[in-house]
């Protein structure tokens, strides 16, 4: 049975979720300190390639999570939900398995246009693509505002689950968590 079946989320979607939670979190405090310059361009460097590595590879487990979260379908939400919040629900995960995507794949395209190789932890390298000014340029754009457009939709997502946790006391956030589909 998959997820859109049982009323609830199973034990891999619930990993998934948890797990790209978590990496994304990271990865935007990371970006964020980048974008604004904190650290000197010595200190930036390490934590830079780091970032890309670790981008790319959740490129990878991102897709995964969206292919998974697809063939699973999303659970009804529950009963007596309002149509406006059903509504707000699908386009704020919609949107997030969207900026899931956009964002490491900017990333690592960002990268592999401007003719700079991505090292993953020293492992191997994926060698440049090619130098392309106007593409890497838009990689960069694209990656930023797909930071921000993530911040703002983790906020609402993060802000309808305490809502439903402390005032609603629905059973929400109980699928999330542990699997439940019961109040």
């Amino acid at each position: 049975m998959n997820d859109s079946q049982t009323g609830t989320y199973g034990a891999i979607s619930r990993a998934n979720h948890w797990i790209v939670s978590l990496a994304f979190f990271g990865m935007l405090a990371v970006g964020f300190i980048l974008s604004n310059d904190v650290l000197t361009r010595e200190e930036a460097g390490p934590l830079r390639d780091l970032h890309k590595a670790t981008g790319t590879v959740l490129l990878l487990v991102v897709a995964w999570r969206v292919i998974w979260r697809l063939r699973q379908g999303f659970p009804a939400p529950v009963p007596g939900l309002a149509a406006w919040q059903v509504t707000a629900s699908r386009l704020v995960h919609w949107g997030l398995l969207v900026v899931l995507i956009v964002m490491p794949l900017s990333g690592v395209l960002m990268s592999l246009l401007g003719g700079r190789s991505i090292d993953i932890f020293g492992l191997f390298a994926i060698p440049p693509l090619a130098e392309i000014e106007g593409a890497g340029k838009l990689a960069r754009a694209v990656h930023g505002y797909a930071a921000w457009a993530l911040a703002a939709l983790i906020t609402l997502h993060v802000a309808a689950a305490l809502k439903h946790l402390v005032v609603d006391k629905d059973g929400t956030v109980a699928r999330m968590v542990t699997g439940k589909a019961d109040r």
